[in-house]
C-alpha cells in the first residue's frame, strides 16, 4: 500500500490506527481482524488508495526526529517498517525489490525527510535542525557507505542506488535548510536576528561531500552545481548588511570535495568504461576546480583568507588516504598543486606531514608505481628549503618496497636506510625491523647476512646512545626467520641459543613457533617437538612471553603430519589431548578447533579407520575434514577404500558440506587405484557429476581442473579393460576442445597427455606404439609452436619412456627401430634418459625378436653400469635392469645365448656383493638364466653346455636361504630337461627328483604338469602322479592333483583380453 497524502500526520495516522487496531484485536477473535503485510498478496491491491483508518485518524507532528524514532519501535513497527519502505517521497524512497532493503536507520531518515518538508516554512525548530544536519554528516561520510551500504546492499545496482539515495536526501536537506533561512530572512527583514547556525558554507559541503562520496553517474555534475549556488550565495549575502561571524565563502573543504568528484569521474570513465574523451574532459573539470579554488583561496586579501590551512589539507588528505585507496594520485595531484600555487605566499598550507600522508597512500595502493612515486617524494622533500623528511617519511618509503614483489628492492630499502641517517634523521628498531622484514619476505640471496649486518649496525649505534634503534626481540625473531629460509632449522635454532643466553631479551612465543615452523617444513617431528618442550620449561622458568599457544601445538601437529613416523598418530592425539585438558582447565585459546582436527586427521594417513574415527568425533566438520579422510583412502588402495571414499563424498552432501575439486579428486583416485572392474566408469560418473554441481550451481570451487580430469584418465590407464586407452585419448580430446574454447582451467599438461600415452602402452592393442608415438608428436609440436604458451606442454623423460615401452610391450618387429627415432627425438630437446628408460629399452630388445637383440641388450645395460660408475647415482642398475637383460639374451637365437645370460647373472652377484649395486639377484633372475638354456637350440655341444647352467642354477636357488623356486622355475626347468638331455636313465632320475621337489614345495601348476610329462616317459609320469596306468596318468588335471602339491602356487591376475 503507498500512502499518497503526502502530510507527514496522515503517515503518523496510520500508526496510530494500527496501535488502536492492535489493542482492539487482543480482546477480539482471530478471524475478526485483519492486518495487511507484504506477505499477503492482498496488500498491494489498495497500493493507490488510502489506508482505510488514515482519514479519520489524526495525529499532531512530532517536534523532532526523536519522536518518529518512538513510533519506529511503537507496538506497530513491524507493520510501519513494511509501509514506509514504499512511501514515494520525491522519488528517493525504494520502489522495488532490491531497494525493498531498507533498514531501520534509512527509514528514520525518511521519516525525518518528510517530517521537514511538510513543516511549514518558519516552524523548524532547534532541534529538529540539529537532526538534519547529524543525518546530513552520517549520509556524507564514506565511511558511512562502505561499511553500512555494502553490508546491506548484496547486488552493485542495489548499492548504487542507495549511493544516489544518501546524496539525494542530503540535498533535500539542505534545500529545506535553504528555504527555512530564506522564509526567516525575509519575514524579518533583518538578517541580524535569524539564527544563522545550521546554515553556511560547512552546509554546502555536506551535500558536496555526498555527492562526491556517491561516485555515481552525474555525481561529479551535481557536486560542482552545489559549489556554484554557495559561490552565488555568498555573493548575494556580500551585498547585505550580514554579521562577518555568518560565512558562506567557499572553503577548501567546498573545492577539493568538488575536485575529487571529478576525478573519481575522470578515472572510472578512463579505467572502467574506456571512454577516454570522458575521462580527459572529466580531469580538465577537476584541473578547473583547483584553479578556481586558487581565485578564491589563494589570491584572495588577507584579510579574508584563513590563517593556517594546513590541518585542513591534512584533514583532507587523511580522508583520502583512507577512503580511495586505489586512487593515491587522487592525494598528490593535490598536494602538488598546493605546493606550486602557495609559494610566496605568507600562509602556511603544507608541512612534512602532508607529504607523509601522500607517500602513506601510495603504500596502501599496492600499485606497481608506488616505490617511484614514494621516492620521488621522498627526494623533494630532501631538496626543499620548506618541509624536512622525518622518521615516518621514510618509513612510507619503507612500506612501499616491502609491498614490491621484485627481490632487487630488499637491497633499495638498506640504501634508503642509510639515506635517512646521512640527512641526520636517526632511526628506530621499527624502521630496521622493517628493513629485515623486506629482506625475508624478497627471499633474496644472503638475507640472513644482511640482518645480522643490520643487527651489528643497530648495537652500534646504541653504544653510541640512541636508545630508540636498541634491538628488541622481534629483531631477533626476524633474524631467526632469515636463518630458518636460507639455513634451514639449524640456523634457526643457533638464533634461539643466542637469544637464551642474552642478558637483556628473552625468546617469546614467536620465536620458540618460528623455531618450530622450520623443523615442521622438513618433517622433522622430532626437534620440532623438542622445541615445544623448550618452550612449555621456558614458561615454567617464569618468561611470560614465552607461554605456549594454539599456534605452536599446530606447528608441531604439522610437523608429525609430514614426518611419515609411524606412531605421527599417537602422538598427534597426545597433543590433542592436551589441548583439550587445559581448554577445560579455562584457556580457551587452546580448545581444538576444526583445523587442529583437520590436521590430526592427517597425522591419521596411514589409518583410515583412525582418520574416520576423528572425523566423527570432532564437532563441526568441513570440507578441509571429509576430504582428508578420503584422502586417506585413495591412498590405500583397493575395492572397499574406493568404496568407503565414494560413501563419505555422499554423506559430507548429506551433511550440507559442499565438496570442491580436491574432494571429487581423490575419490576419482580412490578408484583409480582400487583395480575393480568399472572403476574407471566410477571415476568419470563422479567426473560427470561436479560438471553438473558446477554449471548448476556456478562455484569455481567445484570447477574441473585438469588435474581432475588427467586422474580420471589415469583411472582408465589402470583400468585394463577393452577400449580404455581410446576412451583416456576423447577424454584428452575433449580438454583440448574446452581449453581452446576459452576454459584455461582444463588445459591438457604433460602429466595429462604421459597419461593417454601410459594407457595405450598398457593396452596391448596392436596399434599401441603408432598411437602413442603419434601423442608424443603432438606435444612435440605444440611445444615447438610457441613455447612461451605451451612450456607445459612441453614432453619430459617420463612422456619418452611411455613411448617406447607401448611399442615394448606389444611385441612389434619393429619397435626397435621406432624406439630409436623416439630417443633421437628426446635427444633433440635435450631430455636426459632415466633408468626407466634404459630399462624399457632393454626389455624392448629382448621383445624384439632382431639377431644380435641379446648384444644390444646387454649394450644397454653396460652404459647404464657406465653412467653409474661415472657418477650419476640415478642411473644404479636394479634387479629389472639385469633380469631384462637376461631375459633378452633368453629371447634371441645367438649362439652361446645362455652362457651370455649366465655371465650377467654372474656380474650381477659381484656388483651385488661389491657394493655397487643395491639389488641381489632374484628368483626371476635365476629363473631367466635356465629359460635361456631351455631354449638354446644349437649343437649337442652348446646343448650340453646349455644344461650344465640350468642344473647349476637350479642347484643354487635350491641351496639358498633366501630363495626358493616357484613354479615358473620348475616348469622352466622341466623345460630344460626335456629339450636338452638325452633320453635314458640319467634324464628319468633329474625328472623324477625335480617333481618330487616340485612337491614337496607345493609349486605344481599347470604347466610344471605339461612340461613333466614331456620330459618323462608315460611309465615314469604314471609312477610319479600314482595312477594305475600311463593312459590315466596322461588325461590327470592340475586340479585333480592333491592340494598340497599346488598350496604355493601364486596365480597371476588374469587380464581382459582385447576382442
Amino acid at each position: 500500500m503507498v500512502i499518497r497524502s503526502s502530510p507527514l500526520r496522515n503517515t503518523l495516522a496510520v500508526v496510530v490506527a494500527v496501535q488502536c487496531m492492535l489493542c482492539l484485536a487482543e480482546a477480539a477473535s482471530p478471524a475478526s481482524l485483519f492486518v495487511p503485510s507484504f506477505s499477503d498478496p492482498r496488500h498491494r491491491q489498495r497500493s493507490h488508495g488510502q489506508h482505510p483508518a488514515s482519514a479519520s485518524l489524526h495525529a499532531t507532528v512530532p517536534p523532532s526526529r526523536t519522536h518518529a524514532k518512538t513510533l519506529t519501535v511503537s507496538a506497530a513497527a513491524p507493520f510501519i517498517e513494511g509501509e514506509m519502505t514504499v512511501v514515494k517521497a520525491s522519488g528517493s524512497i525504494p520502489k522495488n525489490n532490491d531497494e525493498a532493503n531498507t533498514t531501520k536507520y534509512e527509514i528514520d531518515n525518511l521519516l525525518l525527510v518528510e517530517q521537514t518538508e511538510n513543516t511549514p516554512l518558519g516552524q523548524l525548530t532547534q532541534d529538529t535542525k540539529r537532526d538534519m544536519l547529524t543525518v546530513m554528516r552520517q549520509l556524507s561520510s564514506m565511511g558511512r557507505r562502505q561499511d553500512d551500504i555494502v553490508a546491506t546492499s548484496s547486488k552493485d545496482g542495489a548499492y548504487s542506488r542507495q549511493r544516489r539515495q544518501d546524496a539525494t536526501t542530503v540535498e533535500r536537506l539542505l534545500d529545506r535548510l535553504l528555504k527555512d533561512y530564506q522564509y526567516s530572512s525575509e519575514f524579518t527583514h533583518d538578517d541580524r536576528k535569524v539564527n544563522q547556525d545550521n546554515v553556511n558554507a560547512r552546509t554546502y559541503n555536506l551535500a558536496i561531500k555526498a555527492w562526491a562520496n556517491a561516485n555515481v553517474r552525474g555525481s561529479a555534475e551535481k557536486a560542482e552545481r552545489i559549489l556554484k549556488r554557495l559561490k552565488v550565495a555568498n555573493i548575494n549575502r556580500g551585498k547585505t548588511d550580514a554579521p562577518p561571524a555568518i560565512s558562506l565563502q567557499p572553503d577548501l573543504y567546498s573545492f577539493a570535495y568538488c575536485y575529487a568528484a571529478w576525478y573519481r569521474e575522470s578515472v572510472f570513465a578512463g579505467h572502467s568504461i574506456g571512454n577516454e574523451k570522458a575521462s580527459s574532459i572529466a580531469k580538465r573539470k577537476a584541473e578547473s576546480v583547483l584553479q578556481s579554488m586558487k581565485q578564491v583561496l589563494m589570491q584572495s586579501n588577507e584579510q579574508s583568507r584563513p590563517l593556517n590551512m594546513v590541518e585542513d589539507v591534512n584533514s583532507l588528505l587523511v580522508m583520502w588516504s583512507n577512503t580511495n585507496t586505489n586512487l593515491p594520485d587522487l592525494s598528490e595531484t593535490f598536494l602538488r598543486f598546493i605546493d606550486v600555487e602557495s609559494t610566496g605566499t605568507n600562509d602556511a598550507w603544507l608541512n612534512t606531514r602532508s607529504y607523509n600522508l601522500v607517500i602513506n597512500a601510495w603504500a596502501k595502493s599496492g600499485s606497481n608505481e608506488s616505490i617511484n612515486r614514494a621516492e620521488a617524494l621522498l627526494k623533494e622533500m630532501e631538496k626543499s628549503t620548506n618541509v624536512t623528511p622525518d622518521l615516518l617519511s621514510y618509513s612510507g618509503v619503507m612500506s612501499c618496497i616491502a609491498k614490491s614483489v621484485r627481490a632487487t628492492d630488499a637491497k633499495k630499502a638498506e640504501d634508503v636506510l642509510h639515506r635517512m641517517t646521512k640527512d641526520g634523521v636517526e632511526p628506530d628498531n621499527v624502521i630496521v625491523n622493517q628493513v629485515m622484514n623486506i629482506y625475508i619476505k624478497k627471499g633474496s640471496k644472503g638475507s640472513a647476512a644482511h640482518c645480522e649486518k643490520l643487527l651489528k649496525w643497530m648495537e652500534d649505534l646504541k653504544a653510541e646512545g640512541n636508545e630508540l634503534v636498541a634491538p628488541d626481540v622481534r629483531t631477533y625473531n626476524l633474524l631467526l626467520s632469515a636463518y630458518a629460509n636460507e639455513k634451514g632449522p639449524s640456523g634457526a635454532e643457533k638464533v634461539l641459543r643466542r637469544l637464551e643466553m642474552h642478558e637483556d631479551i628473552k625468546p617469546n612465543y614467536i620465536t620458540y613457533t618460528t623455531c618450530m615452523d622450520a623443523y615442521a617444513k622438513i618433517g622433522d617431528a622430532h626437534n620440532n617437538l623438542r622445541i615445544l618442550s623448550l618452550m612449555e620449561k621456558e614458561f615454567k622458568n617464569g618468561n611470560s612471553q614465552a607461554k605456549p599457544t594454539r599456534r605452536a601445538y599446530v606447528s608441531a601437529l604439522n610437523s608429525l603430519a609430514k614426518s611419515g613416523r609411524g606412531d605421527a598418530g599417537t602422538r598427534a592425539e597426545a597433543l590433542v589431548q592436551a589441548m583439550e585438558r587445559m581448554s577445560k582447565a579455562g584457556n580457551s585459546e587452546m580448545k581444538p578447533d576444526t583445523t587442529v582436527y583437520n590436521v590430526l586427521i592427517n597425522c591419521h594417513k596411514n589409518s583410515a579407520a583412525r582418520a574416520e574415527k576423528v572425523l566423527y568425533r570432532m564437532g563441526k566438520r568441513d570440507v578441509v575434514s571429509y576430504s582428508s579422510v578420503i584422502n586417506v583412502y585413495s591412498k590405500m588402495g583397493g575395492v572397499k577404500a574406493a568404496k568407503r571414499a565414494q560413501a563419505l563424498l555422499d554423506e559430507m552432501q548429506k551433511d550440507n558440506v559442499k565438496p570442491n575439486a580436491h574432494t571429487f579428486n581423490s575419490a576419482i583416485t580412490a578408484w583409480s587405484r582400487s583395480g575393480s572392474k568399472g572403476a574407471a566408469q566410477k571415476a568419470e560418473g563422479l567426473l560427470k557429476n561436479m560438471e553438473e554441481l558446477y554449471y548448476k550451481e556456478g562455484d569455481t570451487n567445484l570447477q574441473p581442473s585438469a588435474q581432475v580430469y588427467t586422474s580420471v584418465i589415469s583411472a582408465w590407464a589402470k583400468s585394463n579393460e577393452p577400449g580404455s586407452a581410446l576412451r583416456a585419448e576423447i577424454l584428452l580430446k575433449l580438454m583440448w576442445g574446452m581449453y581452446k574454447r576459452g576454459n584455461k582451467s582444463v588445459k591438457p599438461n604433460v602429466h595429462t597427455f604421459t597419461s593417454v600415452i601410459n594407457a595405450w602402452a598398457r593396452s596391448r592393442e596392436k596399434e599401441a606404439g603408432e598411437r602413442a608415438e603419434a601423442l608424443l608428436d603432438q606435444m612435440i609440436k605444440l611445444y615447438e609452436k610457441d613455447q612461451m604458451v605451451n612450456s607445459d606442454v612441453m614432453p619430459n623423460v617420463l612422456s619418452f619412456t611411455a613411448a617406447i615401452h607401448a611399442y615394448a610391450r606389444t611385441g612389434a618387429r619393429d619397435g626397435a627401430s621406432k624406439a630409436d627415432g623416439i630417443m633421437k627425438k628426446m635427444e633433440s630437446l635435450k631430455v636426459e634418459p632415466n633408468l626407466q628408460t634404459y630399462n624399457v629399452l632393454i626389455s624392448l630388445w629382448g621383445n624384439s625378436q632382431h639377431k644380435g637383440a641379446g648384444k644390444k641388450a646387454e649394450s644397454i645395460l653396460t652404459k647404464l653400469e657406465d653412467e653409474f660408475r661415472n657418477g650419476n647415482k640415478d642411473m644404479r642398475p636394479t634387479v629389472i635392469s639385469y633380469t631384462s637383460c637376461i631375459n633378452a639374451w633368453a629371447k634371441s637365437t645367438d649362439y652361446g645365448k645362455a652362457e651370455s645370460a649366465n655371465a650377467i647373472l654372474e656380474r650381477m652377484k659381484e656388483m651385488y656383493s661389491s657394493g655397487i649395486i643395491a639389488d641381489q639377484p632374484n628368483i626371476f633372475s635365476y629363473t631367466a638364466v635356465i629359460n635361456a638354456c631351455a631354449t638354446t637350440y644349437g649343437e649337442q655341444g652348446e646343448r650340453q653346455e646349455a644344461f650344465r647352467i640350468a642344473y647349476s642354477i637350479f642347484k643354487e636357488i635350491s641351496e639358498l636361504e633366501n630363495l626358493s623356486p616357484n613354479h615358473v622355475t620348475y616348469s622352466t626347468f622341466f623345460r630344460a630337461i626335456s629339450k636338452l638331455m638325452p633320453n635314458g636313465e640319467k634324464k628319468e632320475s633329474m625328472v623324477s627328483a625335480a617333481f618330487r621337489l616340485c612337491v614337496r614345495d607345493g609349486q605344481c601348476d599347470s604347466n610344471c604338469l605339461f612340461h613333466m610329462k614331456n620330459a618323462a616317459t608315460p611309465e615314469l609320469v604314471s609312477d610319479l602322479l600314482g595312477c594305475s596306468d600311463p593312459s590315466e596318468a596322461a588325461s590327470l588335471t592340475v586340479d585333480e592333483l592333491p592340494y598340497d602339491w599346488t598350496r604355493n602356487v601364486e596365480h597371476a591376475p588374469r587380464r581382459n583380453k582385447i576382442k
